[in-house]
C-alpha cells in the first residue's frame, strides 16, 4: 500500500515563492541603484570634472595674464622705486598658484578616469553572477515552487476512494507483494540427461 503525502502547509510553500519574488524586486533594483550610482560618478569625474577644470584653466591662465600684465605696468610707472610693485607681483605669484591647482586637477581628473573606468569593469564582473542569480535562478525557484504548489493542491483536492469490505486476491497479499507459489517438486533425473 502506498503512503500519503505528509503535506504539512502549502501555505509555506506560496509564502515561500512571496519572499522569493519580493527579494527579487528588492534585490533587482539595489543592483540597478549600485550600477547607476557607479556610473554617475564616472560621468561626473571624465565630463563634469575635466570640463570644469578644463575651464578653470583657461580663466586662471587669463587671470595670471592680467596680473604679470598689471605687473609690467606697475614696473613702468615706478621705473626707480620697485618697492611700489609689491601688490602686483603678489596678485602674480596668486595666479600662479591657482593656475598650479588647476593644472593638477585636470591631471588628476585624467589620473582618475582610468582608474574608475578599470574599476567599473571590475564592479560590472562582480555584479554579473549576482545579477545573473536574480535575474534567471530566482525565477526558475519562484516557478518550481509555483509548480510544487500547484500538484498539492491537486494532490489535495483528490477524494479518496469509498472504503469497502476488501476482497482477498488469491495471487496478492494485504500488502500488495506476490503472493508466494507452493515450491514445485523436483523432478528425478532421466537416463538422457545422465
Amino acid at each position: 500500500m502506498r503512503k500519503a503525502a505528509d503535506v504539512k502547509s502549502i501555505d509555506a510553500l506560496k509564502r515561500a515563492k512571496a519572499a522569493m519574488v519580493e527579494f527579487r524586486e528588492i534585490a533587482g533594483i539595489a543592483l540597478a541603484e549600485a550600477s547607476s550610482e557607479v556610473q554617475r560618478t564616472m560621468w561626473w569625474v571624465q565630463s563634469d570634472r575635466r570640463t570644469h577644470w578644463a575651464a578653470q584653466v583657461r580663466r586662471r591662465t587669463e587671470k595670471l595674464a592680467e596680473a604679470k600684465s598689471e605687473l609690467y605696468r606697475a614696473q613702468l610707472a615706478a621705473m626707480d622705486d620697485r618697492a611700489q610693485c609689491i601688490e602686483q607681483r603678489k596678485l602674480v605669484e596668486r595666479a600662479e598658484r591657482a593656475l598650479a591647482e588647476a593644472q593638477q586637477k585636470v591631471a588628476a581628473v585624467k589620473k582618475w578616469s582610468l582608474v574608475l573606468e578599470r574599476e567599473f569593469m571590475l564592479f560590472k564582473g562582480r555584479l554579473q553572477p549576482i545579477a545573473r542569480a536574480v535575474e534567471g535562478e530566482l525565477p526558475r525557484g519562484e516557478a518550481k515552487l509555483e509548480v510544487m504548489t500547484e500538484k498539492l493542491d491537486k494532490y489535495l483536492r483528490l477524494q479518496a476512494p469509498a472504503t469497502s469490505t476488501p476482497t482477498r486476491r488469491s495471487s496478492r497479499r494485504e500488502d500488495d507483494t506476490p503472493a508466494a507459489s507452493p515450491p514445485t517438486p523436483p523432478t528425478p533425473p532421466t537416463e538422457e540427461s545422465s
